[in-house]
């Protein structure tokens, strides 16, 4: 299996997909950097995980189906290991790539609270990259298979949309655990401090309440289980 995903990451090696999982966290900070001034940490963290991040991740998951898609699924088939270990190592390599991009944004919005005003501690911020690892890791299969049996651009689009989207639109509200888009720009406010669309969060909100971070794990680690047995396995039945 470790061969498998070492084989997968590999595949990414000199491609636009791997570049971005570097370039976009870096210009995250410069954009906030730029247009925010004292307040560019907050700020990069939050276009981060409303923007930059689905981008980021929708790319990543569709261009491994592409990739696939180009060789009519050759170098699936002539692969002696199962169809669903095969599957599972391409998700598994797209989460590393994922849990890479995150750290890099953390080291790097870390370095810019050296000149920032308002700050985020180094843990807090640590914490909130790791949550949105693990709360992004459910839309690798299921962008993966809107990739498969649909299109590059839709499969794209359809995550941005609901990310930016119906993110902000449920994010704030008390029923936002039924909302997986929501789950990750929510579970992030009591350690980044800050509302969805970048505002600060006030002392004693509601926001703030760490009370949420096991509820909303437990529902996208659950949903992100079961959408990469579902689709190794449509995914595997397809290939033939």
């Amino acid at each position: 299996m470790s061969t498998l995903i070492r084989s997968e990451i590999l595949k990414t090696k000199h491609t636009f997909p791997l570049r971005l999982v570097i370039i976009s966290p870096l210009f995250t900070i410069l954009l906030g950097l730029v247009l925010s001034g004292t307040s560019a940490q907050p700020a990069s963290y939050n276009w981060w995980y409303e923007i930059l991040l689905p981008i980021t991740l929708s790319i990543l998951c569709a261009s491994t189906i592409i990739r696939e898609k180009k060789t009519h699924y050759q170098n699936v088939l002539c692969l002696s290991s199962s169809r669903n270990k095969v599957w599972l190592s391409k998700m598994t390599a797209v989460a590393i790539l994922l849990l890479i991009s995150n750290l890099i944004m953390w080291i790097g919005c870390t370095i810019l609270g050296t000149v920032a005003e308002t700050k985020i501690s180094i843990l807090n911020g640590f914490v909130s990259c790791i949550l949105l690892t693990v709360t992004y890791l459910w839309q690798i299969p299921f962008i993966m298979m809107l990739c498969k049996f649909g299109s590059y651009l839709f499969s794209i689009l359809l995550s941005i949309g609901g990310n930016v989207i119906i993110s902000l639109l449920g994010a704030e509200k008390n029923y936002f655990l039924i909302n997986l888009y929501a789950i990750p720009a929510r579970i992030v406010c009591p350690f980044l401090g800050i509302h969805p669309n970048g505002l600060a969060i006030e002392t004693g909100s509601y926001l703030l309440d760490k009370g949420i971070v096991f509820p909303a794990l437990f529902i996208s680690l659950v949903t992100a289980a079961l959408l990469t047995i579902l689709s190794s396995k449509l995914l595997s039945n397809e290939v033939k």
